[in-house]
């Protein structure tokens, strides 16, 4: 071999070297680079996919409780015409039951804050105590 030869050889693996080490060098730092976005993305993606979930789980609560409503007033119908049409549906209640009602009306004010109950909690209750109720604007969606 010709010195000439060993010397072309020897540029050329050096070169080699040298390309395969600045090829490797460069894949190193765009790897740390994109390290950082790659991280970002999967967290975004965990994220996205925790929300999905949550989203199909409150449909579900939601579809369920729309279910309950409905098969409630189903159930209320039946018993609402009842009670309009018995034979004491217009009767005036006996003062005894009358006053029973107050009371545990006056119970759920006290543990409630309800429109219409007293606006002391410890006032006895008559009509110039009374709160306004809502305007009907305003009432619940249920």
């Amino acid at each position: 071999m010709s010195p000439r030869l060993i010397a072309g050889l020897a540029s050329a693996v050096v070169a080699l070297a040298t390309l395969t080490g600045l090829y490797w060098k460069g894949r190193l730092e765009g790897a740390a680079r994109e390290r950082a976005r790659t991280e970002a993305a999967l967290v975004q993606a965990r994220t996205s996919g925790l929300e999905a979930r949550a989203e199909r789980a409150s449909a579900q609560r939601v579809e369920v409780v729309v279910r309950q409503r409905e098969a409630a007033a189903r159930t209320l119908v039946p018993f609402t015409q009842d009670a309009m049409t018995s034979e004491d549906a217009h009767a005036p209640l006996d003062p005894d039951r009358a006053a029973r009602l107050r009371a545990h009306d006056h119970q759920l004010c006290l543990i409630a804050d309800l429109a219409g109950c007293p606006a002391d909690r410890d006032a006895a209750g008559s009509a110039e105590d009374m709160r306004d109720p809502p305007p009907a604007g305003a009432a619940d969606a249920f």
